[in-house]
């Protein structure tokens, strides 16, 4: 015959699991209403409270909670020479990148436009010849006036009273315009100088390409 064995009765008693659970939760809760906080200073001497941040303004400030433990931690301000650093690092990154966006822009552009390099040797006699053109008719023009200038000084050495005037002011007129026409001329071969140059870079960047591909 089975013995029946009366169970016994736990009444208001938890069970270890839930007391387990119930001191978990209660370490997990968060314990700001005491926080304190802790630095140590540039001499080693350690503050702690509300006046630490205060004392260690630039070092590492430590948030405990009621129970001790850290709750949070902020880092020490970053001093002038390391922000200047950092600008500096971030200043030539973006440099680099943009470089970088240059080059590739300046590749697509030049084999979007010339298939081989006669097509670059076009494309500079054409803009030399414009160029040239204009120092031409210049030094046409240029010549013109000197030869004006020339022509009034003879004249007005016959010349006395308000007709030497007026032909003093045709001459200082002339000279004006020469000085205009040769700063246009120096303007001119500057500029054939710029364009024969960019088309050498062209040609080279574009061999390059073509040599990589």
């Amino acid at each position: 015959m089975n013995e029946i064995v009366p169970t016994k009765r736990l009444g208001n008693r938890k069970s270890p699991i839930a007391v387990l659970g119930g001191l978990m939760l209660i370490l997990l809760l968060p314990a700001t209403s005491h926080a304190i906080k802790k630095c140590q200073d540039a001499d080693g001497n350690w503050h702690y409270g509300d006046t630490a941040v205060d004392e260690c303004e630039r070092s590492k400030v430590t948030t405990l909670n009621s129970r001790g433990f850290i709750s949070s931690e902020d880092e020490a301000p970053k001093t002038a020479e390391e922000l200047a650093a950092e600008e500096a690092s971030l200043a030539k990154e973006r440099a680099e990148e943009q470089r970088v966006a240059d080059e590739k822009a300046e590749r697509e552009r030049l084999l979007s436009i010339y298939q081989t390099e006669a097509d670059i040797d076009r494309q500079l006699d054409n803009q030399i010849y414009s160029v040239d053109s204009s120092i031409a008719v210049h030094k046409v023009y240029l010549k013109g006036m000197k030869d004006k200038v020339e022509r009034l000084t003879k004249k007005k050495a016959s010349q006395n009273g308000s007709p030497a005037a007026r032909t003093q002011g045709e001459i200082d007129q002339a000279k004006a315009k020469i000085e205009e026409s040769e700063a246009e001329l120096k303007h001119l071969d500057e500029q054939k100088q710029a364009i024969q140059a960019r088309f050498a870079r062209e040609k080279e960047l574009f061999r390059s390409i073509k040599e990589g591909a």
